[in-house]
């Protein structure tokens, strides 16, 4: 049976399969009046959410943040999973929470890749059971938003060495955050990848792609806001800007002029961890850090 395992720091999937798990739960005292489900990016964690989550919590939010397959501590590491299985993994992550915190509201807060999963799951016909969804630095380079030369040269080699391992050099690897403690502890950190196949590669533009094609499905009833950095160069803005179109009407923007793609990790966190706890609250309300919409939606 699907299952928190807290003191295992796992959950067990609707397959059975193990994935990590890492929860943050407030001081003891009355039950929480808000849940957060976290679902990570590319190459990471639930660690991604070690700076945010302990605010949260001090709020009074409990996170439940888990690994997506073939990341961090979950099964089949390394390995590109069935995309399908990603949008199960986070039905079930939501249904959990929402059995363990029945009167509570639930958020999903999404990061990069995790966000073209949470938009796909969101926009298809079994949406998981959440009351609100954030998108941070959403993972938005799908097939279409990639340059003639990459897109061709990632398509011949998944058709020629879909096994094999690369790793970005460094001179082109874009920066993820103007935080750099932060960059040091997730490099040092064994539980972050820092190489991919190539098909792990391209199944992840592929889910972008398909990220991009289901934004205009996102649902009327959920409260959407989706965040993105000016400084983010590991979704540079073409991604944003063509599926922004896409968005229903109902979907909030938000832009940060310090942000990178890392939103929760920059140093300017506060005011993005700030504004989140306000949209969980109040959808409708003014932000408090009173940034802008996308300029290019």
């Amino acid at each position: 049976m699907p299952a928190f395992l807290d003191d295992e720091d796992a959950m067990l999937a609707h397959d059975g399969a193990r994935l990590g798990l890492t929860v943050w739960s407030p001081a003891p005292g009355p039950p929480p009046d808000h849940v957060i489900v976290g679902i990570h990016g590319m190459n990471n964690y639930a660690g991604e959410f070690r700076l945010a989550a302990p605010e949260w919590a001090a709020q009074g939010r409990v996170v439940y943040a888990y690994d997506q397959r073939g990341f961090g501590r979950s099964v089949n590491r390394g390995l590109w999973p069935v995309e399908e299985l990603m949008r199960e993994d986070l039905r079930t992550a939501t249904r959990l929470a929402r059995a363990r915190h029945p009167g509570a509201t639930l958020t999903v807060i999404a990061i990069s890749m995790g966000a073209a999963v949470a938009i796909t799951a969101f926009a298809s016909p079994r949406p998981p059971e959440a009351d609100r969804l954030i998108l941070s630095g959403p993972g938005l380079r799908g097939w279409g938003a990639l340059s003639p030369v990459f897109r061709g040269t990632l398509k011949l080699m998944t058709a020629l060495s879909p096994g094999l391992v690369v790793r970005p050099p460094a001179l082109v690897k874009p920066r993820m955050s103007d935080n750099a403690a932060f960059i040091s502890l997730q490099d040092a950190d064994p539980l972050h990848a820092t190489e991919n196949r190539v098909d792990q590669l391209a199944g992840a533009v592929t889910l972008m792609e398909r990220a991009h094609e289901a934004a205009a499905r996102l649902p009327d009833a959920l409260p959407v806001l989706a965040a993105y950095g000016a400084h983010d160069r590991v979704v540079p803005p073409e991604g944003p800007r063509r599926t922004g179109k896409r968005f229903p009407s109902h979907v909030r923007t938000v832009y940060y002029p310090d942000g990178y793609h890392v939103l929760l990790s920059d140093n300017q966190r506060g005011k993005v961890i700030a504004d989140y706890a306000a949209f969980m609250d109040n959808p409708a309300a003014p932000l408090p850090s009173g940034s802008g919409r996308w300029p290019f939606r």
